[in-house]
């Protein structure tokens, strides 16, 4: 993943907010992330070796919820431009199960939120 950007974000600063588009997937290399739902109430805190923002990640879409760091927290950044560039030149069979993984990390982000 050295060929990714890291982005670091300061404590408290929005990573993104409900209703932004969903362009990028994040890995946390450090430091802790909190998921909002949409009237601002966090419902999970994600850490270091976890990711965040599959959502409609391959296919583009809004985000369900949004992103804070919580302390000083640096990211890897990966544009869906980049990963549908780099799905295309392998195998067509990982799309497929790339988007099942989502879809999967998608429903377990959901099954967290105090909504449910």
């Amino acid at each position: 993943m050295s060929d990714f950007p890291t982005v670091p974000f300061e404590p408290g600063q929005r990573i993104f907010n409900a209703g932004d588009a969903a362009d990028h997937l994040y890995f946390i290399q450090q430091g802790i992330v909190q998921l909002l739902d949409s009237q601002g109430k966090a419902f999970a805190q994600i850490s270091t070796g976890e990711s965040f923002g599959e959502q409609a990640f391959l296919n583009g879409g809004i985000r369900g919820a949004s992103a804070q760091a919580l302390d000083a927290v640096i990211c890897i950044q990966i544009s869906s431009a980049v990963a549908n560039q780099l799905l295309a030149e392998a195998s067509p069979l990982l799309v497929p199960v790339f988007e099942a993984l989502l879809l999967q990390q998608n429903m377990h982000n959901y099954l967290r939120s105090p909504m449910v």
